[in-house]
């Protein structure tokens, strides 16, 4: 048997990550998951920054008020104009919000690609069943 000697002194590190690397290999590795659960007919999420962005709280906000507004369309006590002028100026004011956070670099182009193909490819199959149904089809 051989014997090795040692010193006393620590063992060498091998490799050094700081953490501005390690938060960056962190945030990729989340940008490709969903914080969702798999579908059971579809599996792992198609869209996981979709998922991602719909699950932040101003996003949860204007869904709630969009689905009370849409609530108040089949209230027989609210006015339906008014109704659906708060569910302009609501999608209206989120358009804005939206606008702003591209323009002041809020969302890297890369994030903003890739959220533009995700929704592109969820509504390609509605856009189809829409036009089948106008055209008459089905």
């Amino acid at each position: 048997m051989t014997q090795i000697k040692t010193d006393g002194s620590k063992a060498p590190s091998y490799i050094s990550i700081d953490s501005v690397e390690r938060e960056k290999v962190e945030t990729q590795e989340r940008e490709h998951t969903s914080p969702k659960a798999p579908c059971s007919a579809h599996g792992p999420s198609q869209s996981p920054l979709l998922d991602r962005e719909l699950q932040k709280p101003e996003a949860k906000e204007i869904i709630s008020a969009l689905s009370s507004a849409l609530n108040d369309l089949s209230d027989e006590g609210k006015c339906t104009k008014c109704t659906v002028e708060n569910i302009s100026t609501l999608l209206t004011s989120h358009a804005r919000e939206i606008r702003a956070a591209k323009q002041n670099g809020e969302w890297p182009k890369e994030d903003r690609k890739a959220l533009k193909a995700e929704v592109k490819g969820l509504f390609k199959g509605v856009k189809k069943d829409v036009k089948a149904l106008w055209k008459g089809r089905r």
